[in-house]
């Protein structure tokens, strides 16, 4: 029970909360670095003639062991849920690797003695091609 009254002290309910946790404000830091880094959007006025979606960070617990907490991570999210098919967006598609096709790979790389090397990657979002414009409203 001690643990979990640790957890819900750590992770912030809000943006509001977040802002007066220092442990929060470095996640969020280090998300926005990571965005204004790889130049995922540039500031314009709000236009008035186009949807504008909402946004909101996403805070999480991440575990070293079952006792101890390894760091708190942010995400800045959009709320894609806001747009409406045909009018924001034409279709959806995103790639999942499944664990079959996961394990027929791993066996097929020892099979063939192959290395395998894993990577931790924390953008993959901003790898995406995207055609069309996308206005979010940062509500921060």
């Amino acid at each position: 029970m001690a643990m979990m009254s640790e957890l819900v002290e750590i992770k912030p309910s809000s943006f509001e909360e977040a802002v007066e946790k220092p442990l929060s404000v470095n996640a969020m830091v280090e998300e926005d670095d990571s965005i204004v880094r790889n130049s995922v959007w540039e500031v314009v006025p709000r236009p008035t003639e186009k949807s504008v979606v909402g946004s909101r960070w996403l805070y999480k617990v991440n575990h070293a062991t079952y006792e101890s907490i390894e760091k708190l991570k942010a995400r800045f999210v959009a709320k894609g849920f806001s747009q409406v098919e045909g009018i924001d967006y034409e279709e959806t598609f995103a790639p999942v690797a499944r664990y079959s096709s996961i394990r027929s790979i791993l066996a097929l790389s020892v099979q063939m003695g192959r290395k395998i090397h894993q990577m931790d990657v924390k953008t993959t979002f901003l790898n995406g091609v995207i055609d069309d414009e996308v206005y979010i409203e940062c509500s921060f």
